[in-house]
């Protein structure tokens, strides 16, 4: 159990919280399964969950004050649990729970006059920050996955397709006993013009390009990497916007450092495609947050207020797409620190 990651709890201006997302769950506790609920009160914390996860859950916090209420439905339990306390309110994230979830749980509270309130990111400002150990996860799942990508890069030829990459990405994970983070994105020739591409039966061609985009969990935390190859030959139009892209990311990345504002990074990429010519053919932000989740906060775009803050770890990641021809997007997992930003994915172009 993470009892710093639990005090947080006591910063947060909310008598009682109850955590339904298995990442938010194990970003304060640290248990690396799901299957249960997380209820937070100024009293005591409460791991209600089913009698078929009982000892697990037991065994996890035995060294711990962590109630656990092996008791279902969940939301009866919540009820019970908030009534023998006398907890007249609870606040729960609607983002991470079922409307059929969220609809029972409202029900059983009523019954019982305690009042559902919702909240939007509850830890949304205390995961954006790494802590060491936290920091120490992602850099070792960043070196991880640069080794994978690097590996991946010596064997792409002609004549293997994107789902045969696919499976070698995830065996390699499997050997490094990592698993990944998302489904790995293997797009070769027009397919790379899709940004979110489901890897398929297409074969790499002669002179193809092949855009993966992977990503690795060590211990609970993520890393993130795109990078466009190009086989043997390469097309003028395909240099130029590589390129393009490249120096729209090292414009980023150069310059990239506590107290720049987080608008900031969106609109220099930005400005470099567009200068190209390429500026409607970036479809989507600069970047975002990792951490226990792939995609966090804060998010690389023209419109998000605020600044990087030191120990903030996101990605910079520009593209070009070219309908129906082929797309482009080079991505670094970074660290941001008081006087510039560590680049933590290393695998080679």
């Amino acid at each position: 159990m993470n009892k710093k990651k639990l005090q947080i709890f006591h910063n947060i201006p909310l008598d009682t919280i109850l955590f339904t997302n298995q990442k938010d769950i194990f970003y304060l506790t640290g248990v690396p399964f799901d299957g249960f609920w997380f209820l937070c009160t100024k009293n005591g914390y409460y791991a209600i969950c089913s009698k078929m996860i009982e000892n697990q859950v037991k065994n996890f916090f035995v060294k711990s004050k962590i109630k656990v209420w092996p008791y279902t439905p969940f939301h009866e339990s919540v009820a019970t649990i908030l009534r023998k306390n006398s907890i007249n309110n609870v606040t729960v994230d609607p983002t991470h729970i079922s409307a059929y979830d969220f609809i029972l749980l409202n029900n059983a509270l009523t019954k019982k006059q305690i009042k559902l309130e919702k909240k939007v990111g509850i830890l949304t400002s205390s995961r954006i920050i790494k802590n060491d150990n936290e920091i120490a996860s992602i850099k070792k799942a960043c070196q991880i996955v640069s080794e994978v990508c690097n590996t991946i890069k010596k064997e792409l030829k002609p004549g293997l397709s994107e789902i045969d990459i696919y499976y070698k990405i995830l065996e390699l994970f499997a050997k490094k006993q990592v698993t990944e983070s998302f489904s790995p994105i293997v797009a070769c020739g027009v397919n790379s013009a899709n940004p979110h591409h489901k890897s398929s039966n297409t074969k790499i061609k002669e002179n193809d390009i092949v855009l993966l985009d992977i990503g690795c969990s060590y211990n609970g935390y993520c890393s993130d990497l795109t990078r466009t190859y190009f086989l043997d030959k390469i097309g003028r139009e395909e240099c130029v916007i590589w390129n393009t892209v490249k120096a729209a990311q090292d414009a980023v990345l150069c310059n990239l450092k506590a107290g720049q504002k987080i608008s900031w990074a969106d609109k220099t990429a930005r400005e470099v495609i567009k200068k190209a010519g390429f500026g409607d053919r970036f479809i989507h932000s600069t970047g975002h947050g990792v951490g226990v989740e792939i995609h966090e906060m804060p998010s690389l775009s023209s419109n998000i207020e605020g600044v990087f803050l030191p120990n903030m770890i996101v990605t910079v990641e520009p593209g070009v797409y070219i309908d129906d021809k082929f797309g482009v997007r080079i991505e670094d997992t970074v660290l941001v620190k008081e006087t510039g930003c560590e680049i933590l994915t290393c695998a080679i172009y």
